[in-house]
């Protein structure tokens, strides 16, 4: 081959590959474009940067913050995991750990405000529908966690208990109510929620053992009605009116008619006898008064509920059954100010007391208080 054949052919060759190069970065430039056009997934609406607080926090700043242990809330959220996985088309579900976090957190702080700059930043129709869940898979849960004694054995149970407690025989339970103020619930209805200091609340009736356990609870009642209006309507007075023996027992103030079931104090006691029922009356019944304000302290969401009137009844019976797993799972009391209760408004001795109820306190202090 001659030389100049060899150069022509050398340089097709160059400008070959030239045009080989080209057209690969020509094919590169679509690829990367193609990219470009694919559309992204949709990050997580209302979450942003979040951490995990059950890695972030220390022990005694996470308990500070969300009123309960690692360890209670890991057993929650597993307790919760079926009721709160959920699948959407729309976007990736919140984690179930996030929602039952930012659940507790609202019942620690009772304000959406309170919540601003927390881990993970949602928005506040996300923490209302994600409060609204928790809440509802928790009061779910109700029938597991509170159990008023029926058995033979769980009232005999409990009357050793308070007892030994207090010196008052046949006690199975202490009942009184507490208000949960609210937000006014506006239209026609929203005057039954005002209570006798002016402000909206829900009146909750609330039946607890000797260490302040619940055994009953009634969360639906506007703040107008009292105490024994809502004792009057519910279905454990209907229970307890059936199987009636004199035998089992509630403690009840002032507030409350004198029942065979349900004894009350003496308003003006004379003599030892009568002194000493009162005396032992009040230390049986000052059981629900001190739960009160260890359950308000827990949660601080119960002093000034700021939802709607269905969620705040959701709330109220979900805090319950928080509170019974603390009690069950050992948790450490929440220091703190005693809240602020309404003044007990005493009925008139004898209007509404029962014959049979009179009876049987005054049966009680003779075989019980006079010896």
């Amino acid at each position: 081959m001659s030389i100049i054949s060899c150069a022509a052919e050398f340089k097709t060759r160059i400008t070959t590959a030239e045009q080989e190069r080209k057209m690969a970065y020509l094919h590169h430039l679509r690829r990367i474009q193609r990219v470009r056009e694919v559309p992204q997934p949709r990050p997580i609406r209302g979450l942003r940067d979040a951490k995990n607080p059950l890695e972030f926090y220390e022990d005694e700043a996470f308990q500070l913050r969300y009123r309960f242990s690692k360890e209670t809330v890991v057993y929650l959220i597993n307790m919760l995991e079926g009721d709160l996985k959920r699948n959407t088309e729309r976007n990736d579900p919140l984690p179930v750990y996030l929602q039952v976090l930012t659940a507790l957190r609202f019942y620690a702080v009772g304000s959406f405000q309170k919540m601003h700059g927390d881990e993970a930043t949602v928005s506040q129709s996300s923490v209302c529908r994600i409060i609204k869940d928790v809440s509802e898979a928790i009061a779910g849960r109700k029938r597991q966690f509170m159990k008023f004694p029926t058995t033979r054995d769980e009232i005999e149970t409990t009357q050793q208990q308070f007892y030994e407690y207090c010196g008052f025989p046949g006690v199975i339970g202490a009942i009184d109510g507490t208000h949960v103020y609210i937000r006014s619930p506006g239209g026609d209805q929203a005057l039954y929620f005002m209570n006798r200091k002016n402000r909206y609340s829900v009146n909750v009736q609330v039946v607890c053992d000797h260490a302040g356990k619940m055994t009953s609870i009634v969360a639906r009642w506007p703040g107008s009605t009292h105490d024994s209006r809502i004792f009057s309507e519910c279905t454990l007075k209907e229970q307890l009116e059936a199987r009636a023996d004199g035998s089992e027992l509630l403690l009840g103030d002032s507030g409350y008619p004198c029942l065979p079931y349900l004894l009350t104090p003496l308003l003006r006691p004379q003599g030892r006898p009568n002194v000493r029922y009162n005396t032992a009356h009040k230390r049986g019944r000052c059981v629900i008064e001190r739960t009160f304000g260890r359950w308000k302290r827990r949660f601080p969401c119960l002093n000034d509920l700021r939802v709607k009137v269905d969620t705040t009844f959701t709330i109220i019976v979900a805090c319950s059954v928080l509170w019974n797993i603390s009690l069950d799972r050992r948790e450490q009391d929440i220091p703190g100010p005693e809240p602020d209760e309404m003044p007990l408004v005493h009925l008139p001795p004898g209007l509404h007391d029962a014959v049979a109820g009179r009876l049987r306190r005054d049966q009680i202090i003779e075989d019980h208080f006079t010896h």
